[in-house]
């Protein structure tokens, strides 16, 4: 493949070029540092999924809101106002998470978002041709990639501050423990009482799933009524609180224990997950809390029930829900000897005990369930005026933490914003108004004199089918990045246990891989077509979606974490391959390929509204939802592949033709 010869950034056009490339690192810092604020609001608000992925959504309508607006702006002035214009609205978006934090609700925070994405909307609606235009066309697309390759470099750091700024921070409170806890501040519902319909809900579940025809037959129905009765063994253990008084000595003990360097146990953390390190050995008092409650979270909830437990003791309602628990909890842990007993013959071949064993499951659920049944209506006949004291208090333990959290997530945000007042100060000082051509002329003067043309612009853009397919291509791939990037976070925790601290630190991990491969795919464009490449990108990202959604344990985490090395190249090179041959009309036609980026506002929202809805089953085998709602950007792979193959085999030849 020959190359042209003329360098990709003229001498003469070093300066503004250095100029707007130190613009990509600053909408990078924003795309990355919002993607784990999909989890962390969540947590900190009691959001569902399809909720709090509504960030993204208000993120990424900013795009779509602003993009055309913004190439009619730089059409009509200049690119430089076009910069400051949009330097200006992301400060102010940033700012205005100060006032959202005071009013701890989730829809200002959104509208603080939209006014942010708006001004990056002006600035990639800007930056982007501005680059293209700053020397030949013949190297546009690689002057592109060029520049865009400091974009990662700012969503590394993004990542860093959310991992180690603000996910690190934020108080490790679970959002079940939180629900709990406003459940009984505002609702008045004993913790005791929760806790004991969420295990009728799973006995619920239980029956129905020992109610199949042969289920003892089949391993996928035994090993879930084993892990159902190991969930509601817990819960009732927890329920009957023996362990209560070891409550304050393991507390003590784990706070006492000296916090090392976070960045150092990031990147342990980081090893051990990709298995290069063992699983640091637990403390002691790490061990207690694991063999008495079932790890944090469930220390968590005997402390609250314990809270409880005290204020009510007294009360004779109170004592006929314990009494009907300690009833339940040897019948619960006789069908997890019997489930598990049934599950280990599947697993050694042996159909000897099953039957009477399934027989001794129906006969104790029918037992445990009248037993649980009792002990909920004593819980729900509790006086809320006696236990209100120890309500009030868990509310007042929840609205502390809430405002601790959203504390800590506006400060990155609001100094961000005092930042960007910094080089909106620097650009209007610094940035010429004007940039010379190769001609020796000035061009993006201010335009004022020049009428737009924006019907016949979009009728000629109609007849570029090169351009809209790229379009199509955009949407697909940026609702693929953020899907990627945002609930991998999810998936680490769902699948693995892995906290959102570690797992955003595997993102971390994940850019990496995406920065370095981004130089690595820059230099093949020296020897490849942009649409080859874009081909075998999408071909290699369809393979690591399909293993992320199949593999399990941590190779599907692998598989997700590597899905970043095929992103690397395709948003830079998608853009230069759809406005190619445009001439004046890529100033308009960007808008169309920056507003592509609300496919980020559209697609992470219904992968948010999957993760909703409940295991899928296939008949041959079932799939978490998490892991089902990778098929959505693994559909977009699919659609950036054809446009990648029509570029190759179409739209190069009929230029060359």
């Amino acid at each position: 493949m020959k190359q042209s010869t003329a360098p990709v950034v003229p001498p003469k056009l070093l300066v503004p070029f250095l100029l707007v490339t130190l613009l990509f690192p600053l909408w990078g810092f924003a795309n990355d540092i919002t993607n784990p604020m999909v989890a962390a609001f969540k947590n900190i608000l009691l959001l569902s999924n399809f909720e709090s992925s509504l960030v993204q959504g208000a993120f990424y309508g900013g795009y779509a809101l602003m993009a055309i607006p913004a190439a009619i702006f730089i059409t009509r002035f200049t690119y430089k106002k076009g910069i400051l214009l949009g330097l200006g609205l992301y400060a102010l978006g940033c700012l205005l998470f100060i006032p959202a934090g005071w009013t701890l609700s989730f829809y200002p925070f959104l509208f603080a978002y939209l006014v942010m994405t708006s001004g990056l909307s002006f600035l990639e609606t800007t930056a982007n041709p501005y680059i293209l235009s700053m020397g030949d066309e013949s190297t546009a697309t690689r002057r592109l990639n060029l520049a865009q390759a400091f974009n990662p470099m700012g969503s590394i750091i993004g990542m860093f501050v959310a991992s180690m700024v603000i996910l690190v921070n934020l108080n490790s409170t679970s959002e079940s423990t939180r629900r709990i806890l406003v459940a009984a501040a505002d609702q008045g519902q004993s913790a005791h009482l929760q806790v004991s319909e969420k295990i009728a809900s799973d006995l619920d579940v239980l029956q129905k799933t020992i109610s199949e025809p042969n289920w003892t037959a089949r391993k996928r129905s035994a090993k879930k009524a084993e892990e159902l009765t190991a969930a509601l063994t817990h819960d009732l253990d927890l329920l009957v609180n023996p362990h209560a008084d070891r409550i304050p000595s393991i507390r003590e003990a784990l706070t006492s224990t000296p916090r090392s360097n976070p960045f150092v146990e990031a990147l342990r953390s980081v090893a051990v997950v990709l298995q290069l390190l063992p699983a640091p050995t637990p403390s002691l008092a790490e061990k207690e809390q694991q063999e008495f409650f079932g790890g944090p979270v469930g220390m968590e909830l005997a402390t609250i029930l314990d809270q409880e437990t005290q204020a009510a003791k007294a009360l004779p309602e109170f004592k006929e829900g314990k009494a009907a628990l300690a009833n339940a909890l040897p019948m619960a842990e006789a069908v997890l000897a019997e489930t598990s007993g049934i599950y280990s013959a599947l697993n050694e071949g042996s159909q000897a005990d099953k039957s009477t064993a399934a027989d001794q499951v129906s006969s104790t659920i029918l037992s445990l369930e009248k037993a649980i049944l009792d002990a909920k209506q004593a819980f729900a006949a509790l006086p809320i005026l006696t236990l209100q004291p120890v309500f009030e208090k868990f509310g007042d333990e929840f609205a502390q933490i809430r405002e601790t959290d959203l504390f800590t997530v506006v400060g990155p945000y609001a100094l961000m914003g005092g930042l960007l007042l910094l080089v909106f100060l620097f650009f209007v000082w610094k940035l010429p108004a004007s940039v010379p051509s190769e001609s020796g002329t000035s061009e993006n003067r201010s335009s004022s004199h020049q009428p737009l043309h924006i019907a016949a612009t979009l009728k000629r853009l109609r007849g570029r089918p090169r351009y809209w397919e790229g379009v199509i291509a955009q949407t697909f791939y940026v609702g693929a990045q953020i899907m990627c990037w945002t609930f991998i976070i999810q998936y680490a925790e769902l699948e693995l246990g892995i906290s959102k601290a570690t797992a955003q630190n595997c993102n971390i991990l994940a850019m990496v891989i995406f920065v370095s491969s981004r130089f690595v795919c820059t230099f093949l464009l020296h020897y490849v077509s942009p649409g080859f490449l874009i081909g075998l990108l999408a071909l290699g990202g369809i393979l690591f979606t399909g293993g992320t959604i199949f593999l399990q344990g941590y190779a599907g985490l692998y598989c997700l974490i590597a899905v970043s090395a095929c992103m690397s190249l395709m948003f830079p090179t998608i853009y230069g391959i759809a406005l190619k041959g445009l001439g004046d009309d890529a100033k308009l036609a960007s808008s169309g390929l920056i507003l592509a980026i609300g496919g980020g506002c559209v697609l992470p929202v219904l992968q948010g509204k999957i993760l909703d809805l409940p295991p899928f089953n296939f008949g041959f085998m079932e799939l978490s939802s998490i892991r089902a709602s990778f098929f959505l950007p693994l559909l977009c792979f699919v659609v950036i592949a054809i446009y990648g193959a029509r570029t190759l085999f179409v739209h190069d030849r009929t230029v060359k033709e």
